[in-house]
């Protein structure tokens, strides 16, 4: 077969796909499948396109007491219970991305702590959660502003030895490694390297386990890196912008099976779906489609996304929580899909 062209072989089977394809960045064939959305929360404070990226905290002692932190990037900071409501709202300013640290320890003290890209300060906040009411401490006011001209896609990398934070320019694609030094008598935070990409980057998300950092670029694809700053960074590109999964590629979620296995999930905004690639092999398994049903309209245009595979009354192997760029029922808002939906 000629490599330039694409082979479509389409089979129903209870409203899944099976397309076999040969565009330049992959050869295979990947099941597409359409569910629709569990839940959807409450839709953020600002309207237009406010709603953008999301982190969960996994409360580990009471599972279904978890909740979901969710950025208006024209007011602050939502927060979410997991039926979906608001139980919190701060007016930051516009913090565009956010992750967390589920257990975060400082002199003694143990707790979440979430990072933030802040463009009203072009900074990157820290904020410590309080798991008892669920509300949010900014800790981090100094020496925190980045050299990146709009700073935009952050996340967490937790090391051996140290934790780092990623952020991403929404100006030059550049994406900086900050540390995290919690060895004083305040936490601070000091920028060690910065990575050149050419085009935009938002989407970023750590796989701990492998040592690795994924970026999308959204005009060309995924990347991974070697997270830690003192080795190579062995750039390399898994999986490339193509005629099916077409840009933008925006946010990344990292679904873990077990401590080796899962799935690297992108959001296709070009294509209004979700790509999951095989943790370890990034062969494409599957592309997910959100559409109406349940009373719950289908998502598109989506910018952040995340997952968790925390065990919960509801989500007996976790959930994923999507951004709606389009929500029927008003401004933006956020919902949530059961795993197992998905990896059926």
């Amino acid at each position: 077969m000629n490599k330039n062209a694409l082979l479509l072989i389409v089979l129903v089977i209870s409203n899944s796909f099976i397309y076999a394809q040969e565009p330049t960045s992959f050869v295979g064939s990947f099941v597409v499948k359409e569910v629709v959305a569990d839940l959807e929360t409450s839709p953020v404070i600002s309207n237009d396109d406010a709603a953008d990226d999301i982190c969960i905290y996994e409360n580990v002692n009471s599972p279904d007491s978890s909740i979901i932190i969710g950025t208006d990037k024209k007011y602050g900071l939502v927060v979410y219970n997991l039926n979906g409501q608001i139980i919190n709202h701060y007016p930051f300013g516009r913090v565009n991305n956010v992750d967390i640290i589920n257990k975060f320890s400082f002199k003694g003290d143990v707790f979440p702590l979430i990072c933030g890209s802040n463009r009203s300060t072009n900074s990157i906040e820290l904020y410590k959660l309080n798991p008892k009411d669920n509300s949010l401490e900014k800790i981090l006011n100094s020496n925190n502003k980045s050299s990146l001209k709009d700073v935009y896609g952050i996340t967490f990398y937790q090391g051996d030895n140290s934790n780092y934070i990623f952020v991403s320019d929404k100006e030059s694609g550049n994406v900086e490694q900050w540390i995290v030094d919690d060895s004083q008598n305040s936490i601070s935070i000091k920028k060690i390297r910065t990575i050149k990409f050419r085009t935009l980057i938002e989407g970023l998300v750590a796989d701990e386990y492998y040592g690795k950092i994924y970026i999308a670029e959204e005009n060309k694809g995924l990347w991974q890196i070697n997270a830690d700053p003192n080795i190579a960074e062995n750039r390399r590109l898994i999986f490339g912008v193509n005629k099916i999964f077409k840009k933008d590629f925006e946010g990344l979620a990292l679904y873990k099976s077990d401590e080796e296995n899962g799935s690297i999930i992108i959001s296709v905004q070009g294509s209004n779906g979700y790509a999951l690639l095989d943790r370890k092999s990034y062969k494409l398994k599957k592309f997910v489609k959100v559409i109406d049903g349940n009373g719950i309209d289908g998502t598109s245009d989506t910018d952040g996304i995340e997952v968790t595979s925390m065990s919960t009354k509801k989500y007996k192997k976790g959930f994923l929580v999507v951004q709606d760029g389009f929500n029927d029922d008003g401004f933006q808002n956020f919902k949530l899909i059961d795993w197992l939906k998905i990896n059926l």
